[in-house]
């Protein structure tokens, strides 16, 4: 049998990569009409209007919050606030979004999560060697809150109280 360019993976490593292909995709943003927060699956759409008699396209950011049998239900949002789901919860069971607040409760510090080089990163405010910056480490191995996002609360990426 040859082998030559096959990937082969340790039995850890396939459930983390056979999980990860389960994730599920979601997305937040804030309502551009009330400024609250709206989960669902996210949709740029093609949009515009005639200034005179030239056609003006914009791009609308829509979050649709669910779908029933005749319709579905959706959100224009501001496009600044669009938020993937991270794919982890804290000890709260609260989903982790890009752009939340994170408190590593045992170091006591305070990051944000980013997507970076394709990849979910916390990047923290202070530098120490202890720190990593990959968030499958820190949701699945230490004791991490979400406290905030850096829209509603971005007094609390400085430890200050909101």
């Amino acid at each position: 049998m040859n082998l030559m360019g096959a990937i082969i993976l340790s039995p850890e490593m396939w459930r983390y990569w056979r999980d990860d292909m389960d994730r599920e995709v979601l997305f937040r943003g804030k309502r551009m009409d009330n400024g609250k927060w709206v989960e669902g699956w996210y949709c740029p759409k093609k949009t515009g209007h005639h200034e005179g008699d030239r056609f003006v396209e914009e791009m609308q950011s829509i979050i649709i919050a669910s779908m029933t049998g005749g319709g579905y239900q959706y959100a224009v949002v501001d496009p600044k606030t669009v938020c993937q789901y991270v794919g982890y919860t804290d000890l709260r069971k609260q989903k982790a979004f890009e752009h939340d607040i994170v408190f590593y409760e045992d170091g006591g510090c305070y990051g944000h999560i980013v997507f970076k080089d394709g990849q979910f990163l916390i990047e923290w405010q202070e530098s120490r060697p202890d720190l990593r910056s990959d968030i499958h480490f820190w949701f699945t191995k230490r004791r991490m809150h979400i406290i905030g996002n850096i829209f509603d609360n971005p007094a609390l990426l400085e430890g200050g109280a909101e």
